[in-house]
C-alpha cells in the first residue's frame, strides 16, 4: 500500500508524507489504494468475515469485496450517499450530515461504508474514539485537509470525510461537535484558508431511542413515491414501538395541511386493527393551560381516565392517532399516562401515540435513521444476503448471531433462541462460578452501555488468569467475541449483540441474581483498583439520565429498573459504593442527594440529603450545578411535612411558619452561594447557569404561597417578605432579558418563564390591581419587557403601549421606550409615531454623546437609519455596530455566552417603520388578535439553523463583501461589520448577498450567498 489520497485533481491520487502520516494519530484514515497492492491471506480474510458476521466491530478488510462477500447496505445508505454528495460541492468551511441510530443496528458498520465508497473522491477518517482532545483533532483534520501541518501551505486541497461516532461524549455539557466545530473554524482561520468547497463533512453518528420516540415529515404535495415511503416507515416505527420496553410511545407526524398525511395515518389504523385498540381523536385539546389552568388540568384527566378504561377493557395497547392543527400541549397528556402506569407493569407498550400535526408550512427532512426493525426492502435485501452467507459458511452461518437477529428483524425471540439449554443449565448449577459472574457483567454492561466491551487484561486480571478467559467461558462463548480494539487498545470482550444481552441478563435475574447484585460485584470485583478504566461505564450505568419522553429521566437506566422490583435501597448502597470508589468525583455524591430527596421515604431523607449534596460540594466547591442540588433538596422540603409516619404536603396556608421560613432561608442561602458560584466560574469557554436565580424565585413563589396567607404575621416574617422584595425584582428583570435576548436554540420549558412571572405578580399586585395589570406596567418600564407585546394579543398591546407618552427630556431610557413603543405598534398596523419624528429623537441623544450607551439604544439607531439614505449627517453605521458591541460585552456577553442570541428584527422590504419585519412568536395559542409577523416561523427557523437554500418573500437581500474571514454589509459606499449567524458559511473572500437580522449584540448575516 502506497498511502494514497486522492487530490484535487479528479480522479487523480497523492501520496501522504511519512511524518505528517505518523502524526495523525487522532484518526483512522481510509486510503484510495487501500488492499489493492496487497497479497490479502484467504484465512485472515475469512477470519475477519466469521468475526464480523458472529458480532464483532468491522474492520476495513471486511469492505474489500475482493477478499469478502459485499456487506447489506442498510436502507439508509442511499440517503447518507445522496446528502454528502449534495454537501461535498456546498461552499462552507464545515458541514455536516446526521444519522441517529439504536445501538444493535448496524451504525458503526454503516458509516465505515460510507467512508469506503468515497475513499477515492474524498479524505475519508474516522475519529479514533479515544482521543477528545478537540483542538489536536481539529489541527489534524486540517493537516489531512492540505496535506501539510505549515502554517501558511498551499498544498492540494480536498474535502475530509469525518465520521464522528462518539456515543454520549460532552464538553462543558454541550456534544463535543459543537466545540469541534469552533474549533476547527479557529485552525481555519489561523492558516488563513479560502475554499470552494468544504474542508471537512463532518458524519455525526448519535444514539436515539426510536422505540421511545420519533419525528416523521411529510411536505406539501408529496409524490407516490414520497406517500409510499411514509406509508412504510409509519409501520416501521409502529412496529418497533410495539416491541418496545416503553409503557408510552409517541410518534410526531408532522404534515403540511395539503400533504394527507393525516389520511394516511388514517389508513395505517385500520392495516393494525388486530394488533392494537385503535382509537382517532380530532382536535381534542379545546383548552389553553395559559386560558384557564383549572379547565385545562380536567380536560387531561378525563382524557387520561378514558384511555386507560379503554386499555383495561380491551387488554391490549391502545393505538392513538392525535389528529389537530398546531402544537399542542402534548406533554402534559404523556405526563398523566405514565403517571397513571406507575403502579402497573405491562410488559411492553400501554399506548402508542401517533402525533399527527397539521402545519401551514412544512420543511426539512431530519437526520437519517437506523431502526431496529427492518424496511420491506432491507428485508429482501438480508434474505438473499443470508443464501450467501449460508451457500459460503455453510452449518457455521448458525453461529452468526449479530447478522442472524438482523436478519430477522430484530426480534426479541431470535436473540433469546441462541441461549441453550446447556447455558441456561450451567447457570443455575453454578450460580456464583466465575464464568456466571463474567456473563452477568458483560450481560449488564452491554445491555445498558452498548457498544462497550471489557478489556481482556482487565478479565484475565478478575480470572486470576488461570485458565485463559476463552477455557473459562467456554460454556458460553458461542455467545461471546472476542476483537482487538485498535491499534492503541488490546483484546476486548463483549456480546455478540445489545439483544443478546438483554436476553441474557433476563435470565440471569429470572434464575439466580438481581441487578443491584450483579452491579455491586462489577464494583466490588472488577473496578476497585482500576477504577480509570471503568470511569465512563460506571457513569452511563449509576448516574447518567436518559431522554425520556417529556425531558430527561430522574435517575440512570439501570437505577430506574432496580427503583421498579421496589429496590431504592438497593440504589442507594450502589451509589455509595461508587462514591467511595470515585472518591473525587462530585457527581456520585450529587445522585444520591437527589435519590434521597426525591425516591426515599424514610424520616431522614432530608437530613441525608443535605449530607450527601454538601460532600458533593467538597469535591467540587466551584461547580454551580453540583451547588444547586443543596438549594433543591431544601426547596423540595419546603412543600413536606412529617406526620408521624409518612411524608405529606404542606397545607396551604400553612401552620408551622417558623419550620416553613427555616427551610426557606437555608434554600435561598444555597441558591445565592450558587449564583456566586455561577458568577466565578465564568470565562470565555463557560456557559453561565442560571438555575440558582430560577432556583430563588421559586423559593420566594412558595413562600408567599404558603404563607402570607396566614395572618396576622410577626413583624420579622413581614421583614424578611420585604427584604425579597427588591431580589425578585431584579431577578425578575434578569430573566425579563435573558429569556427575550437569547434562547438554547429549543423552546425554552413553558414553566421557566411562568414560574418567574408568577413570583414577580405575588410579591407586587397591590390593591385593586390585577396581577396581569402589574405585569404588564413592569414590562413597560424594560426593552425585552416591551418586546413581550408583539407576542400577545393587539387590544393587550395597544392597552398598554398607546398611552406611553413622548419623553420631554433627554431621557435615553424613556427615549428607547417611547421609540420601541412606536415601532411596535406600528408592526401591529396601529397609528404610530412617524419615522422621522423617532429618527429625530435617537439622533438628538447621538450628537450629545455616541459613545457608552446601551445596546438597546443602538439597535434602535440601526432599526431606523439603515433604511434611510436621505436623512442629514445620520449616525456613522459602522461607529454605532462597534459601540453596541463594546455595550454587549460589558452589560450581556457573560451572562449570554453559549446561547443562541435571537433575532429581534429582520430587514424588510417596504418603507419607514415598514421595512422592519419582526421574528417574535406569540407566547400562546388561540389569541383573538395576535400580533403576527410577515417572517413565517418555519422560514424563521430554517435562517436560523443555517439552511442557505431558503428563499424569504418578506425580506431583503444585502449586499455585502467578505475579507479576512469577516462579513461587511456595504451601504452607500461604506463598509459595515456584521455578525454571521453561521460562520461555516463564510469559506472565501469576494462579494456576497445576505439577509440582515438584528440581535441585541448587533446585525447578523443570515443566509449568506455568494456572487462571481
Amino acid at each position: 500500500m502506497m498511502y494514497q489520497l486522492p487530490s484535487c485533481n479528479p480522479g487523480e491520487t497523492i501520496s501522504i508524507p511519512t511524518e505528517l502520516r505518523d502524526s495523525l494519530t487522532c484518526l483512522d484514515i481510509v486510503w484510495s489504494d487501500m488492499f489493492e497492492a496487497e497479497e490479502i491471506n484467504p484465512d485472515r480474510a475469512r477470519q475477519q468475515e466469521l468475526h464480523f458476521l458472529q458480532g464483532a466491530p468491522p474492520t476495513w478488510l471486511n469492505f474489500y469485496t475482493s477478499a469478502n462477500l459485499p456487506l447489506v447496505e442498510r436502507d439508509g445508505f442511499n440517503d447518507l450517499i445522496e446528502l454528502i454528495g449534495e454537501k461535498k460541492d456546498k461552499r462552507c468551511l464545515i458541514t455536516d450530515v446526521s444519522l441517529r441510530y439504536q445501538p444493535g443496528s448496524g451504525a458503526s458498520t454503516l458509516g465505515m461504508q460510507v467512508l469506503w465508497h468515497f475513499r477515492r473522491d474524498l479524505r475519508c477518517a474516522r475519529v479514533i474514539d479515544s482521543h477528545f482532545d478537540t483542538k489536536e483533532l481539529s489541527k489534524q483534520v486540517l493537516d489531512l485537509f492540505l496535506l501539510s501541518n505549515e502554517e501558511h501551505a498551499e498544498q492540494a486541497q480536498k474535502t475530509v470525510l469525518l465520521l464522528l461516532d462518539t456515543k454520549e461524549k460532552m464538553v462543558n455539557n454541550l456534544p463535543i461537535k459543537n466545540e469541534l466545530r469552533e474549533n476547527l473554524i479557529k485552525e481555519i482561520h489561523n492558516r488563513d484558508i479560502n475554499t470552494q468547497t468544504p474542508v471537512v463533512i463532518i458524519l455525526d453518528w448519535n444514539t436515539e431511542d426510536f422505540s421511545l420516540i420519533d419525528t416523521l415529515i411529510l411536505g406539501s404535495k408529496p409524490s407516490e413515491k414520497e406517500i409510499k415511503q411514509l406509508e412504510e416507515k409509519l409501520l416501521q416505527q409502529i412496529r418497533l414501538q410495539r416491541k418496545s420496553q416503553w409503557k408510552v410511545t409517541t410518534t410526531d407526524l408532522l404534515c403540511d395541511e395539503d400533504s394527507g398525511g393525516s389520511a394516511l395515518a388514517r389508513e395505517i389504523l385500520e392495516d393494525v386493527r388486530d394488533e392494537f385498540t385503535c382509537e382517532t381523536w380530532t382536535d381534542p385539546f379545546k383548552t389553553e393551560i395559559s386560558e384557564n389552568k383549572y379547565k385545562f388540568t380536567r380536560e387531561i384527566e378525563n382524557m387520561t381516565d378514558e384511555l386507560l378504561g379503554k386499555y383495561k377493557t380491551h387488554k391490549k395497547p391502545v393505538l392513538l392517532l392525535l389528529d389537530h392543527k398546531d402544537d399542542k400541549p402534548l406533554c402534559y397528556l404523556l405526563k398523566n399516562l405514565q403517571a397513571k402506569l406507575e403502579q402497573d407493569q405491562p410488559d411492553g407498550p400501554a399506548f402508542v401515540i401517533i402525533n399527527a400535526v397539521r402545519k401551514s408550512v412544512v420543511r426539512g427532512i431530519g437526520p437519517v435513521k437506523l431502526k431496529l426493525e427492518l424496511l420491506p426492502e432491507e428485508k429482501e435485501r438480508f434474505a438473499q444476503k443470508s443464501l450467501e452467507i449460508e451457500e459460503k459458511h455453510k452449518q457455521m452461518s448458525k453461529t452468526f448471531h449479530a447478522f442472524n437477529i438482523m436478519q430477522g428483524g430484530f426480534q426479541k425471540e431470535h436473540a433469546e433462541k441462541v441461549i441453550t439449554g446447556e447455558m441456561v443449565n450451567h447457570i443455575e448449577k453454578d450460580k456464583t462460578s466465575t464464568s456466571t459472574k463474567l456473563l452477568s457483567f458483560l450481560a449488564l454492561i452491554n445491555s445498558y452501555v452498548p457498544s462497550s466491551h471489557l478489556s481482556m487484561s482487565l478479565c484475565e486480571k478478575f480470572t486470576d488468569g488461570k485458565p485463559s478467559v476463552e477455557e473459562l467461558m467456554k460454556p458460553f462463548m458461542d455467545l461471546i467475541v472476542i476483537f482487538s480494539g485498535g491499534k492503541e487498545t488490546a483484546n476486548c470482550l463483549r456480546l455478540k449483540h445489545p439483544m443478546i444481552a438483554d436476553a441474557c441478563l433476563k435470565i440471569v435475574t429470572v434464575n439466580i441474581l438481581t441487578r443491584f447484585d450483579i452491579t455491586l460485584d462489577i464494583l466490588d470485583s472488577m473496578v476497585q483498583g482500576s477504577e480509570s478504566d471503568y470511569e465512563q461505564i460506571c457513569k452511563r450505568l449509576l448516574f447518567t439520565r436518559p431522554q425520556g419522553l417529556t425531558g430527561k429521566e430522574m435517575f440512570s437506566r439501570l437505577n430506574l429498573d432496580i427503583m421498579r422490583e421496589g429496590k431504592t435501597n438497593k440504589c442507594i448502597q450502589l451509589l455509595e459504593r461508587a462514591s467511595h470508589l470515585f472518591s473525587t468525583d462530585p457527581f456520585y455524591p450529587q445522585a444520591l442527594a437527589r435519590l434521597y430527596y426525591i425516591k426515599v421515604t424514610e424520616e431522614s431523607k432530608y437530613c441525608d440529603a443535605v449530607k450527601w449534596a454538601k460532600k458533593a460540594i467538597e469535591r467540587d466547591p466551584k461547580n454551580a450545578h453540583i451547588r444547586d442540588t443543596l438549594g433543591q433538596v431544601h426547596k423540595n422540603h419546603l412543600s413536606w411535612i412529617w406526620t408521624g409516619n409518612k411524608w405529606r404536603k404542606v397545607r396551604k396556608p400553612c401552620t408551622d411558619i417558623d419550620t416553613r421560613f427555616r427551610i426557606a432561608q437555608s434554600a435561598i442561602k444555597a441558591f445565592e452561594d450558587e449564583e456566586k458560584a455561577a458568577e466565578d466560574e465564568l470565562d470565555d469557554n463557560t456557559r453561565f447557569n442560571k438555575r440558582g436565580h430560577f432556583g430563588f424565585l421559586q423559593v420566594c413563589k412558595e413562600i408567599y404561597v404558603l404563607i402570607i396567607p396566614k395572618y396576622p404575621l410577626e413583624p420579622k416574617y413581614h421583614d424578611i417578605i420585604n427584604g425579597l422584595r427588591s431580589k425578585v425584582e431584579s431577578k425578575y428583570d434578569f430573566f425579563e432579558w435573558y429569556l427575550t435576548f437569547s434562547s438554547n436554540k429549543t423552546e425554552e420549558p413553558e414553566y421557566v418563564r411562568r414560574d418567574v412571572e408568577d413570583c414577580y405578580k405575588l410579591y407586587f399586585t397591590q390593591g385593586t390591581q390585577t396581577e396581569e395589570e402589574t405585569l404588564n406596567e413592569r414590562k413597560q418600564k424594560s426593552f425585552a419587557g416591551m418586546l413581550h407585546f408583539l407576542k400577545s394579543d393587539i387590544n393587550v398591546l395597544k392597552q398598554n403601549l398607546s398611552a406611553i407618552e413622548k419623553p420631554q427630556s433627554e431621557d435615553e431610557t424613556q427615549t428607547v421606550l417611547y421609540v420601541l413603543a412606536n415601532i411596535i405598534l406600528s408592526q401591529a398596523g396601529e397609528p404610530a409615531g412617524g419615522t422621522e419624528e423617532l429618527q429625530d429623537m435617537l439622533q438628538k441623544l447621538w450628537s450629545t454623546e455616541a459613545e457608552g450607551r446601551s445596546s438597546e439604544f443602538y439597535l434602535l439607531v440601526l432599526l431606523l437609519f439603515w433604511p434611510d439614505e436621505e436623512k442629514p449627517n445620520p449616525p456613522n453605521l459602522g461607529d454605532c455596530v462597534q459601540y453596541m458591541s463594546q455595550s454587549y460585552r460589558e452589560m450581556y456577553e457573560k451572562h449570554l455566552r453559549g446561547r443562541f442570541l435571537v433575532p429581534l428584527f429582520f430587514y424588510g422590504k417596504g418603507e419607514g417603520l415598514q421595512r422592519l419585519v419582526h421574528a417574535l412568536k406569540p407566547h400562546q395559542n388561540g389569541l383573538e388578535r395576535p400580533v403576527h409577523s410577515r417572517l413565517h416561523q418555519t422560514d424563521l427557523k430554517l435562517l436560523t439553523e443555517g439552511d442557505e437554500r431558503v428563499e424569504v418573500e418578506c425580506l431583503q437581500r444585502i449586499d455585502g463583501n467578505v475579507e479576512n474571514h469577516r462579513v461587511f454589509a456595504v451601504r452607500n459606499g461604506q463598509q459595515i461589520e456584521v455578525n454571521t449567524n453561521n460562520q461555516a458559511s463564510v469559506c472565501k473572500q469576494g462579494h456576497v448577498s445576505f439577509y440582515l437580522g438584528f440581535t441585541i449584540r448587533g446585525p447578523v448575516a443570515y443566509n449568506i450567498t455568494y456572487h462571481n
